[in-house]
């Protein structure tokens, strides 16, 4: 029977936390008789977590373990789980991260109910293994999903998106390490039709020296390159663009804060961010928007994967 639904999860050196992962989602509320597969991607750990995965498999037939001998990046490998999906629906996740007990339950619901194929809800960070979305929380539905996506700055995993548009999509854009925020963006791209809940669906474990968050340059420079991608696409809409535009100067001066602190406020890039505040409508010339890539691109303490 094909799977209805397919976990995506990305894993390096997440041995202690995968256990708590795996409870989450067999765990999962409202999927009485629904067929769902687990699709763990290694990216070349170096602790014990493909062992760990591969004894699971022994009394867990749902979960299938693809292991790597080469580090390229969360990107790369939840492209990789993907194809290796046969759900109709794909949600993914961090595997050190919780979906709330009946997350995919709603999810489910929601698509159904809107006729959506992406349904996003809001994250939060903490350790509420056992939180449930309301189910009397407000939803959002747009037809304008990369305005709405840009707009609110989505940027985590443990959302739904139809199977179909994944493919047609092509997933996360890998010239971009981390796909947080990519993902979210190149699926509101191709979508028609977004629905958000306000509630959370995806709680993020407190981050530690093995989370990549705490890589601000590279969160800055993943931002930056995730939205002037999409702004590079024909045919999105004003909205879009002044949301995406808004991002990629806010993520130049946010980096320039990060590693110049207060002398910051006297850049250029303070500059163009505060103009953009008080005048969203202008738009940026190609050939300052070229500047500023390149300018990114010489930025150093970051990955960037170009080939296979």
């Amino acid at each position: 029977m094909k799977p209805l639904i397919s976990y995506l999860i990305t894993v390096y050196n997440k041995e202690r936390e995968l256990p708590e992962t795996i409870e989450c989602l067999r765990n999962q509320q409202g999927l009485e008789g629904a067929e769902v597969e687990l699709i763990f991607v290694d990216d070349c750990s170096s602790d014990r977590s493909v062992e760990y995965l591969k004894s699971q498999t022994e009394n867990d037939a749902r979960i299938k373990v693809v292991e790597n001998h080469q580090n390229y990046g969360p990107a790369r490998r939840i492209n990789q789980a993907a194809n290796h999906a046969n759900g109709s629906y794909f949600i993914p996740i961090d595997a050190d991260d919780f979906l709330t007990t009946n997350g995919t339950r709603t999810l489910l619901n929601i698509a159904g109910d809107k006729g959506a194929p992406l349904v996003f809800g809001r994250s939060k960070r903490g350790y509420r293994t056992q939180a449930r979305v309301d189910p009397t929380s407000l939803i959002t539905v747009s037809t304008d999903p990369l305005a709405y996506c840009a707009r609110k700055q989505i940027v985590h995993m443990g959302f739904l998106v139809d199977a179909q548009l994944w493919k047609y999509s092509g997933g996360a854009d890998e010239r971009v390490f981390i796909q947080d925020q990519s993902l979210p963006l190149r699926l509101s791209e191709q979508a028609n039709r977004l629905a958000y809940v306000h509630d959370v669906v995806y709680w993020l474990r407190p981050p530690d020296n093995n989370n990549l968050s705490v890589n601000t340059t590279q969160q800055h420079h993943d931002r930056f390159f995730s939205a002037f991608f999409q702004l590079e696409k024909p045919n999105i809409s004003v909205k879009a663009k002044q949301f995406l535009t808004k991002q990629i100067l806010s993520s130049r001066w946010k980096l320039e804060r990060d590693n110049r602190r207060f002398g910051s406020y006297f850049s250029e890039a303070f500059r163009s961010y505060l103009m953009n505040k008080i005048s969203p409508q202008t738009t940026i010339t190609e050939q300052k928007l070229k500047f500023y890539a390149d300018e990114m691109m010489s930025r150093k303490g970051v990955r960037r994967i170009t080939s296979s």
